[in-house]
């Protein structure tokens, strides 16, 4: 038994002399340790970078070799102390790794993308007013504060009528906010959100979840800046788009949903509302204009 673990520990050791006597040729660029450096890694990197116009290219790609060769030693040293092997590395790694699968799935639906024609891009631009001829930009009286774990804590702001009245019961309630000046963009709402906020009562508070935020807001002026017709064209093309691939991956979900075999531990809510999504309990607390 010991001569044959003698064995593998030299075979192993041979394995890994060997790949740090690797040459780094053809398309391999530099060799780290033993772990390749690609000409195609440096490529993708440079693709992800502005390149400013006369740029000498090749010293471009000599630094951003150097980046990844740096990044690449913390990373070894990271793991020779173990922390590939912690709990925190393995769950950030599959949340990173699912969202560069998700990022390459749009990039792949935009390919397949069609081009709307003239007159689908003249009703979008009509259609959405608030995007284009009628684009305005708010200024808030706004206050932020993290989405609670118990959503029924909101309740308590049904009844409140202003701002001043929203900060008394956050406070009473203990929770954290902030509160200050704001913009708000009615070209980044929606036409469909932006609706609901212009039916709320003038000084009556709105709300909008974001991601793990909630932010209440009181509109206090605004100054509409009308898209340029120049400019309308471009951006209605870009949004019919987007809505096109977003689409095509909402139908992917949904039709991943019906076919996986997923179960649940007791406690976990399958049917738990989206943080986005404008039906769920956090917006309705407040009046929004539905």
């Amino acid at each position: 038994m010991m001569n044959r673990l003698t064995k593998i520990a030299l075979l192993a050791s041979a394995c890994f002399l060997a790949a740090c006597d690797q040459e780094p040729t053809g398309q391999v660029a530099a060799v780290v340790n033993g772990e390749e450096i690609t000409l195609q890694e440096i490529n993708t990197e440079l693709s992800s970078i502005p390149i400013p116009e006369g740029a000498n290219e090749e010293e471009l790609r000599q630094a951003v070799l150097k980046r990844i060769i740096d990044r690449r030693l913390l990373a070894q040293a990271a793991r020779e102390d173990g922390l590939d092997q912690t709990p925190e590395f393995l769950v950030r790694r599959r949340q990173l790794e699912d969202a560069l699968l998700i990022q390459l799935l749009r990039q792949k639906q935009e390919r397949a993308a069609t081009v709307p024609n003239e007159g689908a891009i003249d009703n979008y631009i009509s259609e959405n007013p608030g995007s284009f001829a009628n684009r305005t930009i708010f200024t808030l009286d706004r206050i932020q504060f993290p989405l609670p774990s118990n959503l029924d804590m909101l309740k308590a702001l049904e009844d409140d009528n202003t701002m001043d009245e929203v900060a008394a019961t956050l406070d009473g309630l203990g929770i954290n906010y902030t509160r200050g000046k704001a913009g708000m963009d009615s070209a980044r709402l929606g036409e469909e959100r932006l609706q609901r906020i212009l039916a709320v009562p003038q000084g009556e508070p709105f709300v909008t979840p974001e991601g793990s935020m909630v932010t209440v807001a009181v509109i206090t002026d605004r100054e509409v800046q009308p898209v340029s017709p120049e400019e309308s064209r471009p951006a209605a093309l870009q949004a019919l788009r987007n809505a096109e691939i977003q689409r095509s991956l909402e139908s992917r979900l949904e039709s991943a949903r019906q076919t996986a075999d997923i179960t649940y531990q007791e406690g976990f809510d399958a049917d738990a509302p989206d943080v986005d999504d404008p039906n769920n309990p956090v917006e309705s607390v407040m009046k929004d204009g539905q």
